[in-house]
């Protein structure tokens, strides 16, 4: 077994992450630590797992994931134009000839927004029923023509035995946090990942006021999100997510922090954490 220490600023006690290794020696490809395939990154107790119904409301935008609709605007300008060549592009090509995978991809909002500025979009998710949302919107959004997002059911630590070193980049927005096995999660993620290509994540941070404002108020006062979709236990702190980046063979670019105003009921990148972040990263050469 692999014992790893983290000492988490936004938490009281310092935190210690087991390690815990299958009794198969896990394989070493490209530099990145691989679990035996017993591991898994599924949840079965996630709410999204457990309560698929709800999924298929995921493209309402005032319904249960209006929260998602509402960051899907300063997400999709930040991942374009960190990936874009520079200012001046066309928005509907700007993306053209990279290829991106859109992990957790769910009902596939994200996957549609990058696939309509030029990208070659593949979203993966482990719910059959949110492969079955994404697909049908998908085929039914006109907008897309012949730019439509491949969508196939599967884990990332599955997807990635096939498709090593694929993608020129990667996003996982608001998935870590739903997950088992975090670091075999990253792992899996980076593998996928060509050299010199880059890497979003999105998450809540693992502060008390992340567990107040996104389980109670989200869900109970604001009703933004799905009740008990969110479990604090699973919430990261950004260096502890940095530090399992960086063991990956990843340096990070940025961090920037985002909060949610209620009264206006819209995002915004902000300097604090004490919320959300994002982080970029790029795998190293």
């Amino acid at each position: 077994m692999r014992t790893r220490v983290f000492y988490n600023p936004h938490c009281v006690e310092t935190s210690i992450l087991y390690r815990n290794w299958s009794p198969i020696v896990p394989k070493i490809i490209n530099n990145v630590y691989l679990h035996s395939k017993a591991s898994s990154t599924i949840d079965p107790k996630d709410f999204f797992q457990a309560n698929p119904k709800i999924l298929k409301t995921y493209w309402d935008p005032k319904g249960p994931f209006k929260i998602i609709h509402d960051f899907n605007c300063i997400r999709l300008p930040y991942i374009r134009d960190s990936l874009a060549d520079g200012p001046g592009e066309n928005f509907s090509t700007c993306l053209k000839g990279m290829k991106i995978l859109d992990v957790g991809c769910a009902g596939g909002l994200l996957s549609e927004s990058l696939a309509m500025c030029g990208a070659e979009v593949t979203g993966v998710d482990a719910s059959k029923e949110f492969i079955e949302v994404a697909k049908s919107h998908s085929s039914k959004n006109k907008r897309l023509m012949n730019k439509r997002p491949t969508y196939i059911l599967s884990t990332i630590e599955e997807h990635c035995n096939e498709f090593a070193d694929s993608y020129d980049a990667i996003i996982a927005s608001d998935v870590i946090d739903h997950v088992n096995e975090q670091e075999l999660f990253v792992e899996s993620c980076v593998r996928v990942t060509k050299p010199g290509g880059k890497l979003f994540f999105m998450a809540p941070n693992k502060t008390r006021f992340a567990q107040f404002y996104m389980i109670f108020m989200f869900e109970n006062v604001l009703k933004c999100f799905p009740k008990n979709a969110n479990k604090y236990e699973k919430f990261i702190a950004p260096n502890h997510l940095q530090d399992m980046l960086e063991t990956n063979d990843c340096y990070v670019v940025s961090t920037r922090g985002s909060f949610y105003y209620p009264w206006s009921q819209t995002w915004a990148w902000t300097h604090t954490k004490i919320l959300s972040y994002a982080i970029e990263a790029v795998k190293s050469t």
